[in-house]
């Protein structure tokens, strides 16, 4: 009997895609991430990338059988994944990564800041044209010093109630992985509750003459108009173009009640 020549049948173990580290969240301004494959069996063949995370659309190529990969200056969240092919056996894909973009950071502008009464007030302010999420931050110290968050603060508007003393406030911005962005801030000036002062001046004069009356020991105010009226409960008042702190009135025929309005 005669044995033929010996022939040798190698057994490659199945494909294993393995699994991906490197995952990371960046800005769409600039950004550079390196993905690392491990736990795999046999070499890579390529890389690929889609948007879609199931890869059931639009899978790009990446000439690359390192088990290495860099992705530079992404402008859109991507999907990468490494394919792996050992000997003669069929291909496998490792597990995706995720490399999730966010546009730049936009502050954009607040609007709705006034003048308030010391006390109860209550000022609605809004942050609009912004991009990202958004934390509201107050200052009793000036428009650029002395700024703390505002906790629970996170919508676009905000409500500022009951103050007592000029605040100033502010929104800082900020997209998923990129430099927060601030707005410029706005003040919420409040004014000190007016005394109004006592008007002094003659309490009876003949008819046909004239009255001199003065406003003192107001504060926190102005003056914006007189007042003249025939009861002395105002119940029916004539308004008086005069914001100083005199007035004479007009020649008298009746009994006329006088007050400065603060």
């Amino acid at each position: 009997a005669a044995n033929s020549d010996t022939g040798m049948v190698i057994i490659n173990a199945t494909s294993v895609g393995g699994t991906l580290a490197g995952s990371a969240d960046v800005c769409s301004d600039g950004n550079t991430t390196t993905l690392t494959l491990s736990g795999h069996t046999g070499t890579v063949t390529r890389w690929e990338w889609s948007e879609a995370s199931d890869f059931s659309s639009g899978v790009n190529t990446v000439a690359n059988t390192t088990t290495t990969l860099t992705a530079t200056n992404l402008t859109v969240t991507r999907y990468y994944r490494a394919v792996v092919t050992n000997g003669v056996c069929a291909a496998a894909n490792s597990a995706g990564a995720l490399i999730t973009v966010s546009p730049t950071s936009v502050a954009g502008t607040i609007t709705g800041a006034t003048t308030v009464c010391s006390g109860t007030n209550s000022t609605t302010l809004t942050l609009g044209g912004n991009t990202g999420t958004i934390q509201w931050e107050s200052s009793t110290t000036s428009t650029t010093a002395g700024f703390t968050p505002i906790s629970g603060a996170t919508a676009s508007t905000y409500t500022a109630t009951n103050l007592t003393q000029t605040t100033y406030y502010r929104a800082v911005v900020t997209s998923g992985a990129c430099a927060s962005a601030t707005a410029t801030a706005v003040t919420v000036t409040v004014s000190a509750v007016p005394t109004a002062g006592t008007v002094t001046g003659p309490t009876s004069v003949c008819t046909g003459s004239t009255a001199a009356l003065t406003l003192g020991g107001m504060s926190g105010g102005t003056v914006s108009k007189w007042q003249s009226s025939a009861t002395s409960n105002f119940a029916t008042a004539t308004d008086i173009a005069n914001t100083l702190s005199t007035y004479t009135s007009l020649a008298l025929s009746a009994t006329t009640y006088f007050r400065a309005v603060i």
